[in-house]
């Protein structure tokens, strides 16, 4: 699997769990709601960018 490829699956089961966390406990009500739980889903995304970047090593020019 190339590395877009572990991100956007890793993007996607993070919004999923995220969201699905929000729908149990409850949607926000309010914008600053809204705001702080989409703050706290980017940091989620962040740190998992993060995550796959150290995991993945640095990259590597490729020779044509």
């Amino acid at each position: 699997m190339t590395t877009n490829q572990i991100f956007a699956i890793a993007a996607l089961v993070i919004s999923g769990v995220f969201f699905g966390v929000l729908f149990m406990v409850g949607l926000p009500q309010s914008i600053l709601e809204w705001v702080i739980t989409d703050g706290a889903l980017a940091v989620i995304l962040y740190i998992s960018y993060l995550a796959i970047g150290v995991f993945k090593g640095t990259s590597t020019p490729r020779m044509r």
